[in-house]
């Protein structure tokens, strides 16, 4: 698909929020100069797709709540920009198979893994499917905190205010490498218990790792977050 759609929008975008609501990004270094990875943001506002994309070097593939597709205008836009829609509320197996598809390619995705706004703006915790997506792929996360989205445009609110928005870029978080196998067993009842029983510890040794990969991008936000307030944002 044509990529001129993303960064006409993207430059448009930029325009905006750099000039207009004052956008200061850092950290870019953390982002890789080639190859895929997970962009892991926070969520306060529905401006932070936006941040997110004009913030980042590479062009992104987002995830987002398949809700918006049913919007016919929205649905050409989400199209154009390739979103990957998203049923939240349950395990939606193609949306992590297309993530990582997409992420097999080369594509960077960006992922919202709090699951959903956090309106109160209190920092969430980054769910367990943003760490299962980066092993299935066998790529890199990056965490990404935004600030200053949930100002500019506050739950409620149909137009952006002057606010300040930062974004931070925090160092990358590795993906597990480790492989696992049950061990080889005669072919008889104890075998299949033995099997049964491995096959179990290697699933919960997996979503441990996926949890710890979640934990490790929320310790990072909050890294993020004490470093970005305390930078005092210049006057816009």
């Amino acid at each position: 698909m044509a990529s001129w759609p993303y960064h006409l929008v993207k430059f448009l975008s930029w325009l905006i929020l750099r000039f207009g609501l004052g956008l200061e990004v850092r950290g870019q270094s953390h982002v890789p100069a080639a190859g895929a990875f997970i962009a892991a943001s926070n969520h306060v506002s529905y401006l932070d797709p936006l941040v997110v994309g004009v913030a980042c070097p590479r062009r992104l593939c987002f995830m987002a709540r398949s809700t918006l597709y049913a919007h016919p205008l929205m649905r050409g836009f989400l199209r154009a920009m390739q979103v990957i829609p998203l049923q939240r509320g349950e395990a939606d197996v193609w949306a992590v198979r297309e993530a990582t598809r997409q992420l097999t390619r080369g594509q960077p995705v960006a992922i919202f893994p709090e699951g959903g706004r956090q309106v109160s703006g209190i920092l969430g915790q980054a769910k367990r499917g943003v760490g299962l997506v980066a092993a299935l792929a066998e790529v890199p996360i990056v965490p990404v905190f935004v600030h200053g989205t949930s100002k500019a445009l506050p739950p409620g609110s149909r137009w952006p205010r002057r606010a300040k928005i930062q974004v931070a870029f925090g160092p990358q978080i590795a993906y597990t490498g480790e492989r696992f196998s049950a061990t080889s067993a005669p072919s008889s009842a104890a075998g299949t218990i033995v099997r049964a029983d491995s096959s179990h510890r290697v699933s919960v040794h997996r979503s441990m790792r996926h949890q710890a990969l979640a934990d490790a991008v929320t310790q990072s936000w909050r890294r993020l977050k004490e470093e970005v307030e305390q930078v005092r944002p210049t006057s816009s």
